[in-house]
């Protein structure tokens, strides 16, 4: 069987190492350890689980360190990790037997899957981490550094192994601007070596939008969209031109964003994630029958760019939720309700609070209204008080509308803390609910909210009953004059239903009159 050596470069991670090495330590021949200057107790730990362990100054250049831990290397092939990378127990007898099978010739280098674990997402790519061991082969770029591009040069098969790693590197996101920090820091270092180099452009564009400087992003993206890029690596190139169209819709060039999509859809007829992201931008422009017969030509299970980490989960989310869009928008409801319920298979955003509320609406539409209630109170319970708010009062008109109205009452009343700045039609509903059931010192209560949020003075000496009608007519007149209509319609409808109520308690009154007139006269 041939020798697999473990190579590493470390600096202050005694935390990290044993839990790192606890699994893959089984299946290396070797671990070879490079210290960068720790200042813990990293180096002894290293050396009680039985790595040789070696130290190198910084210099600013992580392919610098990484090289010199394969100078050091015995092992007839290389794997190498980062002391925040972790390998299952399943996954580490997946490399036992492919060592088995490592090739005397050396002449293939692996692809493992990387499993990037983001705060609020998970995102995969595909990596060269192991390779044969041969001087030839070295670690490009100081940053973001690549063994590929040698092992391109040599001439190596790549194959594709069914072997997982998890990263772990990107946690917090105090941590991510640390590491986005310095990493812009190497990378411009490295451009002022490489100008045209379009690997370093490719890591400045992805950098500066991580940091929310767009123009530069754009600039740098624009760079790395050459024709070596296309040649050497076309899922980068492909991820340059995604991210480009992306951020120039950003900054309102639609026309120019569009342009990018359509050359990327030339160039890669076959792609699903281009023809994915094409769908996207028509969805977003509201154009959902282009978006649609562009997404019905994507096949899910390609949604991917190899060496590019994509959220997986959260892009076949996103497709399926697309196409559910366009059916529902196009009147496609029973494709509609099989798309958004593949949707939710994907969905892991415990926090969207709006695709839930976008649900319950959809239910609504197709009248499951069990289901509208399901998603809207998940929505409801997950929400942030503003949009609690709009939520209660979007349930409430639900079940107004399916004659659930002490149910409905509920949520309106939970919606009404938050009524304020003319924003009153959940207290207007109330309010309508109330004069239902004849609760009229309620009402009042609520009339008084409702003419605060809309500027009115409120000085509520009601000496009859009609009093309250034409003070319901004058709040119709401000909702007319701030041309809220539905609080208009709702305002007016108060005034009628109190009206209604008058008139029959007029004609009991004059009933009862004259009865008690009779009655006197006999």
């Amino acid at each position: 069987m041939k020798k697999l050596s473990l190579c590493m470069i470390v600096k202050n991670e005694e935390k990290n190492l044993p839990v790192c090495l606890k699994h893959i330590k089984k299946a290396v021949d070797e671990i070879i350890i490079v210290d960068t200057g720790s200042t813990d107790h990293t180096v002894e730990v290293a050396k009680k689980i039985g790595a040789k362990v070696y130290s190198f100054e910084w210099c600013d250049d992580f392919s610098a360190a990484r090289n010199e831990s394969l100078k050091h290397a015995t092992g007839d092939y290389i794997i190498w990790l980062d002391a925040d990378d972790r390998m299952r127990k399943a996954e580490v007898k997946k490399l036992i037997k492919l060592k088995k099978r490592f090739p005397a010739k050396k002449n293939v280098a692996y692809v493992l899957k990387i499993i990037n674990v983001r705060e609020s997402f998970v995102e995969s790519c595909y990596q060269m981490r192991i390779f044969p061991n041969l001087p030839e082969l070295r670690f490009e770029g100081m940053v973001h550094e690549q063994i590929s591009f040698a092992a391109l040069r040599l001439g190596l098969k790549t194959e594709f192994v069914d072997i997982e790693i998890l990263h772990l590197g990107y946690s917090t996101p105090e941590r991510n601007k640390q590491k986005a920090e310095r990493n812009l820091h190497l990378l411009l270092k490295e451009l002022k070596r490489r100008s045209n180099c379009w690997i370093t452009h490719f890591f400045l564009g992805q950098t500066y939008k991580f940091l929310k400087e767009r123009k530069k992003a754009i600039l740098h993206y624009k760079k790395a969209m050459v024709s070596e890029c296309r040649e050497t690596n076309k899922f980068i190139y492909i991820a340059a031109g995604i991210n480009l169209a992306s951020l120039l819709k950003e900054e309102g060039e639609k026309e120019e964003a569009l342009k990018i999509l359509l050359k990327l859809t030339e160039e890669f007829p076959e792609n699903d994630v281009v023809k994915f992201f094409l769908g996207q931008f028509y969805l977003f422009e509201n154009d959902y029958e282009r978006a649609l017969n562009v997404l019905i030509a994507v096949n899910p299970k390609n949604l991917h760019l190899i060496v590019v980490p994509i959220p997986y989960k959260l892009i076949k989310f996103k497709y399926y939720f697309g196409l559910a869009t366009c059916y529902e928008n196009l009147g496609y409801l029973k494709l509609a309700r099989d798309a958004y319920e593949k949707s939710l298979k994907f969905f892991e955003d415990n926090q969207d609070s709006q695709f839930l509320a976008r649900l319950g609406i959809f239910y609504f539409k197709i009248r499951d209204f069990d289901k509208a209630k399901e998603f809207l109170n998940k929505a409801i319970s997950i929400a942030h008080n503003g949009l609690k708010a709009s939520l209660h009062h979007l349930l409430g008109q639900i079940l107004m509308k399916i004659g659930e109205r002490q149910e409905a009452k509920e949520h309106f009343e939970a919606a009404l803390p938050y009524i304020s700045d003319g924003k009153v039609l959940p207290g207007l509903m109330l309010a309508y609910l109330y004069v239902e059931e004849c609760e009229l010192e309620k009402c009042i209560e609520v009339t008084e909210k409702i003419m605060r949020a809309l500027k009115m003075p409120v000085n509520l000496i009601l000496n009859n009953f009609l009093d309250l009608i034409a003070l319901y007519v004058q709040i119709g007149a401000v909702c007319k004059e701030r041309k809220q209509k539905e609080e208009m319609f709702w305002s007016l409808k108060i005034a009628q239903k109190l009206s209604n109520y008058w008139q029959v308690f007029s004609e009991h009154l004059s009933k009862n009159t004259d009865i008690n007139n009779r009655l006197n006269y006999e």
